[in-house]
């Protein structure tokens, strides 16, 4: 970075780190995060301290690190949740997760209960409880930084969740009206060909969902009508290859009332939504 002091000085020399997609844009944004100002003057000098914070941030974007792991802070619906280093970065799909979860919540009264498996930093469970104060929702990871995320998260938000570690279900208690996940679902081929900025900088373990990707999508398919009271509902996030087996697996069990594939907003087969018997 040399002697550069500006403002002017520091976005030209970032521009020549940040050479893919929109380097201005990245360089201000990266500005901005080690400022914390969003309209500094060209010619405005910056601090010592806060020059040495926009190198650092600036080289790792350099090497590909995600804004969200850089910000430790993304949006989710309407709201914001901590991303602290190691746990997995929300994508937009799961907001239609979400959303969709959130319609079929308003079919049960009474305090119903609902089970987010692999809760992540809690995104889903959050928009859950947020949209019925009501309801008993429980969050379960078998991370403990997972789990300490989505604790900071739902304080921060002020909702009430349970939250368990748990390899999938096997410390759950009882039965739910309704259950969703986002769970691992890229095969291992998919894996080698993810961006490095998603291999390097997020948690494998949140991603890979075996050879076939179809690892903890089967087990939670086959394990889950224990957990799920007559006509309670089933919620998955998947990819769209995965339609088929998943549809024939979930017929042949005999558990299921009804079964069906839903599309996300390109088109794609990607929710999984299976009903109860």
């Amino acid at each position: 970075m040399g002697k550069a002091t500006t403002v002017d000085e520091l976005l030209r020399w970032a521009k020549e780190k940040l050479k893919n997609g929109d380097p201005l844009r990245e360089a201000r944004r990266a500005l901005v995060l080690a400022t914390g100002e969003f309209a500094l003057p060209g010619k405005a000098k910056v601090p010592p301290w806060e020059r040495a914070r926009f190198r650092r941030i600036v080289e790792a974007r350099a090497r590909g690190v995600p804004w969200p792991a850089l910000e430790e802070v993304t949006g989710f619906l309407d709201f914001e949740v901590l991303v602290p280093p190691g746990v997995f970065i929300p994508r937009p799909e799961t907001e239609e997760l979400a959303e969709l979860a959130i319609q079929f919540l308003r079919e049960f009264q009474n305090s119903p209960r609902v089970l987010d498996i692999g809760t992540g930093t809690g995104v889903l469970a959050i928009a859950l409880a947020k949209s019925r104060p009501d309801a008993e929702v429980w969050a379960v990871d078998k991370s403990l930084r997972a789990l300490r995320a989505a604790k900071r998260n739902a304080q921060r938000l002020g909702v009430t969740l349970h939250l368990l570690r748990s390899d999938g279900f096997s410390q759950v208690p009882g039965k739910f009206h309704l259950i969703v996940a986002n769970p691992p679902y890229v095969s291992q081929e998919e894996w080698r060909n993810l961006p490095k900025e998603v291999r390097n900088f997020e948690p494998r373990l949140a991603l890979d969902g075996g050879k076939d990707g179809l690892a903890f999508l089967s087990r939670i398919l086959r394990e889950s009508p224990a957990f799920l009271l007559p006509g309670g509902a089933l919620l998955l996030e998947i990819a769209p290859a995965q339609k088929k087996a998943l549809l024939s697996w979930a017929q042949a069990s005999g558990n299921w009332a009804e079964i069906q594939v839903l599309p996300d907003l390109s088109g794609k087969p990607r929710f999984f939504v299976g009903r109860r018997c």
